[in-house]
This record gives C-alpha cells, sequence and structure tokens, in this order.
C-alpha cells in the first residue's frame, strides 16, 4: 500500500507538503505551489496511490460516497462524462455508484440509494423543468446533509452547476466560417443558445444570419442553394442534425466542404468517418465529469464551490 512518505521521498518533498496537496481540505494558510501540486500529484498516481476515504470517514462515524444519475443515452458524450468522473473519483478514492434512467421513478430510486450523510450526488437533471417533485426530493436530500453538483441545467440556482458553455461554442463556428468566407450563413437550431449565439456574432459584423427550425432544414435549404454565392456557411447544433443535412445537400448535388460548409455540435464517435467528416465543436464531457467530482468532493469536505462553464472547442475536418 502507498503511504504518504513513498510519494513524498519519490517526489522529493516533504510528507507535511504531500498531505497538504492530496486534502480535499486544507488549512487555508498551508499554501502548495501550481508548480508543487502538479508534481505531487503526478507522482501520486504514478506510484498508484489511492486515499482510503471509507476509513477516513468511518473513523468519524460516518460513510461516504458519490452516486451519479446520467441520462440512459449511448453516445460519446455519456461515455466520456462516465470516464471523466469515474478516474477522478478513484484519484480521490471515493466509493463511486453509476445510475440510469430518463424519468421521474428512477430518479427517486437513484436518491434513495445514495444515503444522504456526507454523500454526494452528480447529476443530469433534464427533468427538472418537467416534474416539479424533482425539486422536492432534491430539497429533501439536501435536508438530510446530501451534496449536489448538477450538469447542464440552468434551473437549480442553489447548487453548483457545472454546464458547456454553449455561447463559446455558437461563437467559435460563426468565427470558423467567418474564416472561411462564406457569402451566406444559416443556423439550424435544436439548442437555441447555441444558434443565437452564432447568429449574435454575425450580427456584431453586420452579417446577416437567417436562424430556422431542425426540422424545416430540408425546406429551407432548398430555397437558399440555388442561385446562392458560394460557400454557404451552415451550421447545425448538432452532430445528429448535421449528419442529415450532408446527407441531403449531397442529394441535391451539392459538394459539401466546397460548394457548402457545414459545421456541426458534439464531435460524436461518427463525426469523423461519415463522408465528408465533419466539422464540429467538442463538448469536453470527460473533463466536465471530472470537475464534477472535484465540486462534489469539495462540497462533501465543507468547502464552497460555485457554479462556472466549461469551454468546448472547435475540431476541424473536411466539411468546413
Amino acid at each position: 500500500m502507498v503511504k504518504l512518505k513513498d510519494i513524498a521521498e519519490r517526489a522529493g518533498v516533504s510528507v507535511s507538503v504531500v498531505s497538504r496537496t492530496l486534502n480535499p481540505k486544507p488549512d487555508k494558510n498551508a499554501y502548495v505551489s501550481d508548480e508543487i501540486r502538479s508534481l505531487v500529484m503526478r507522482t501520486a498516481r504514478d506510484l498508484g496511490y489511492r486515499p482510503n476515504r471509507m476509513a477516513e470517514f468511518l473513523k468519524r462515524g460516518r460513510n461516504a460516497a458519490i452516486g451519479a444519475f446520467l441520462p440512459e443515452i449511448p453516445n460519446r458524450l455519456v461515455a466520456d462524462l462516465m470516464f471523466g468522473i469515474s478516474m477522478r473519483a478513484a484519484e480521490f478514492g471515493f466509493p463511486l455508484e453509476f445510475h440510469y434512467g430518463m424519468d421521474y421513478d428512477g430518479y427517486v430510486r437513484f436518491i434513495d440509494t445514495v444515503s444522504a450523510s456526507n454523500s454526494g450526488i452528480i447529476t443530469y437533471p433534464y427533468m427538472f423543468d418537467l416534474e416539479s417533485g424533482i425539486d422536492r426530493v432534491i430539497d429533501d436530500y439536501k435536508g438530510n446533509g446530501g451534496h449536489i453538483v448538477v450538469l447542464n441545467c440552468f434551473e437549480r440556482l442553489d447548487v453548483p452547476v457545472l454546464s458547456i458553455d454553449d455561447v463559446h461554442g455558437g461563437r467559435l463556428a460563426a468565427e470558423h466560417l467567418l474564416g472561411r468566407a462564406c457569402h451566406k450563413f444559416i443556423a439550424f437550431s435544436s439548442f437555441p443558445a447555441r444558434a443565437e449565439s452564432f447568429a449574435d456574432t454575425l450580427a456584431a459584423r453586420n452579417i446577416p444570419c437567417s436562424v430556422v427550425s431542425g426540422d424545416d432544414f430540408e425546406s429551407e435549404l432548398d430555397g437558399i442553394i440555388v442561385g446562392c454565392d458560394k460557400p454557404l456557411g451552415v451550421f447545425a447544433t448538432s452532430d445528429a442534425l448535421a449528419v442529415k443535412i450532408i446527407n441531403f445537400l449531397r442529394r441535391q448535388g451539392m459538394a459539401v466542404g466546397d460548394d457548402v460548409l457545414v459545421v456541426g455540435y458534439d464531435d460524436l464517435y461518427i463525426s469523423e468517418f461519415i463522408d465528408p467528416a465533419l466539422t464540429t465543436v467538442h463538448q469536453p464531457f470527460k473533463e466536465l465529469g471530472g470537475r464534477a467530482v472535484e465540486k462534489v468532493v469539495g462540497l462533501i469536505y465543507g468547502n464552497e464551490e460555485k457554479s462556472e462553464y466549461v469551454k468546448p472547442y472547435m475540431v476541424v475536418r473536411e466539411s468546413a
């Protein structure tokens, strides 16, 4: 079993420095530089150090665990979220349980399985808007000593919320197509914040942009591509929609990547392998999951945690 003194000897620092670095709630006056913190964390990982959180909390007469509730959707985003959560929880040495569901009853069962005292949950509660009873379930859980971090939800302002910055993502898509000298722009919206940010970025440069429903993309494109100066810049606010648009454009004889430049959003696994490969906005869900664990562990140790955004980035491929 790896001990603190083993890490200290390998890193060339004192045991007290290792202890301060690895303590989720260090003394506020116990300063450790970013360079030393990085060295100690890297050394701990290399040696396979795993803190025994269960023993730590049981000594205080309490237990500790993290539960994660994720939508039952089999794609790269959920997989990356799982990887990020599980890897960071293992580094912190916290027991972890995943639960999956898409309805109110499943969510209530999940809450019931995670002991509130000294526990924390990471949740993707898109149903907050749909089920008024969820708020009461969450409030009861918090009232019993539980801690919660919410992912990609803007309705809960009384708990830390971690979200992908869709405004930044829409801006990236617009700036990318502007850099490709497009003559006309259109955004197909399934996610309003992404499309609105795209259009606002163009409007700031006095460039018009149509924002229309993703359900109407065939009729809208039919009315634009004939006689339109090339290239046309198209922003689809999801990769699934972008693939449908590319297939439609190819059936119309349009050269995607030349006549029409298409940008998607998500960077799903399939995006790299369609023809042409899709330029898209990558959502860093692995980082999102890791940050969520850091925040919920901080809450368990009594730290104050704030909401924050994680910025997406562009992945440029042949479609734009």
